[in-house]
């Protein structure tokens, strides 16, 4: 067998290198063209509520076929900070496979969030909002917002307090931040709602800190000897407030009406510790927004007309998915008639039933 020599052993390891080089060099152009486009849904902080919402993007990955037309979409999670937000969203201008960013945002007014979301979509990608919105300010920027009429759901809320505790009373209103869209509709709803016979003694905020929420209800317990409504505004704060209202020994004196059912919340209802929740639906604003997105993305023109059959109306790109009013099995002095006056989207229910509805879906929590 004949040697190489040394020159020409050197010059076939370098034309095999050569051709190594030249494969790996094309394999990020493969994996591009062949890498699906995301649907990025960004939440404003951890919470069990989420997990509804994300169920709802999974159902819709499912029902619509996103995988088979090159797209999926997820929920990202936020620390609970506008800093994080916005360092997602910076993250997110960085990369070449997002083609929509659907946003709950933590700051409802932030110029930092609203300037990052402009980047967003002069780049061409879709920028929506869930759960939460822009103020009017912001709203040019975003296409679309799915979620609750907040103003609606804190007067949903304060319907529900004022039958519950008739003739006047004192309440406290608990929530992790006031800088949110969301928060401050709902706070002023139910204040709206429960009238000039109910006095506001306190909001407190806890920047989505559960030891703080619970300290903020021992401090308004402590500090305020008429309260006799305590509400609960994000979906923690109920725990909280059960928390310590047991701890004090003081639920014969009070009464506890809250947002969102969280699974502790459900089984503190059932233990007759909850007076009354108005629920959200966290899985349709999921697999709204996802619907909505992919139909977009993909020009299904009659799938955005059903939607949104009045967009570029006033509201017109505003997508309610609904409230429900969930009372104890036995012994709640609230009826259905109570929340006529807000239509067909607020649906009155029973733990029980509320609990069939949530087993359908697979959830223990909403």
């Amino acid at each position: 067998m004949r040697r190489l020599g040394l020159s020409a052993l050197t010059a076939s390891v370098l034309v095999v290198l050569g051709v190594s080089v030249t494969l790996i060099g094309c394999a990020p152009n493969s994996d591009s063209a062949t890498r699906k486009k995301r649907i990025v849904l960004l939440n404003n902080t951890a919470s069990p509520f989420w997990d509804a919402a994300r169920a709802g993007i999974k159902q819709a990955v499912e029902d619509f076929g996103l995988e088979e037309s090159g797209y999926t979409a997820a929920m990202d999670a936020n620390d609970g900070t506008e800093t994080g937000q916005i360092e997602k969203l910076r993250q997110y201008a960085s990369k070449s496979d997002i083609a929509a960013v659907i946003i709950s945002p933590i700051s409802s007014s932030s110029p930092a969030i609203a300037e990052e979301l402009q980047k967003l979509k002069d780049k061409g990608v879709l920028i929506g909002c869930f759960d939460s919105d822009l103020t009017e300010d912001g709203r040019s920027i975003r296409e679309f917002y799915v979620g609750t009429n907040n103003v609606q759901g804190g007067k949903v809320l304060g319907t529900a307090a004022r039958n519950i505790q008739p003739g006047g009373g004192a309440y406290a209103q608990f929530v992790g931040t006031d800088s949110q869209q969301n928060a401050r509709e709902r706070m002023d709803g139910f204040t709206a709602a429960v009238g000039d016979n109910y006095k506001e003694l306190a909001r407190r905020l806890d920047d989505a800190d559960r030891s703080r929420a619970r300290d903020n209800v021992r401090y308004v317990i402590d500090k305020f000897d008429e309260l006799n409504i305590l509400v609960g505004i994000w979906s923690y704060n109920a725990p909280a407030i059960v928390d310590v209202v047991e701890e004090k020994g003081i639920g014969d004196k009070v009464k506890v009406v809250t947002f969102d059912a969280e699974q502790l919340a459900i089984q503190q209802m059932e233990a007759g510790k909850i007076d009354a929740m108005v629920v959200q639906n966290p899985f349709g604003m999921g697999y709204e927004s996802v619907r909505y997105a992919f139909a977009k993305l993909t020009g299904e023109s009659e799938t955005i007309s059903e939607m949104f059959p009045n967009m570029g109306e006033d509201g017109g790109e505003i997508l309610d998915t609904g409230l429900k009013v969930v009372v104890p099995d036995s012994g709640s002095p609230l009826k259905p008639e109570m929340f006529e006056e807000f239509g067909e989207g607020v649906e009155f229910l029973s733990i029980s039933q509320f609990k069939e509805w949530l087993d359908e879906y697979g959830l223990t929590s909403s």
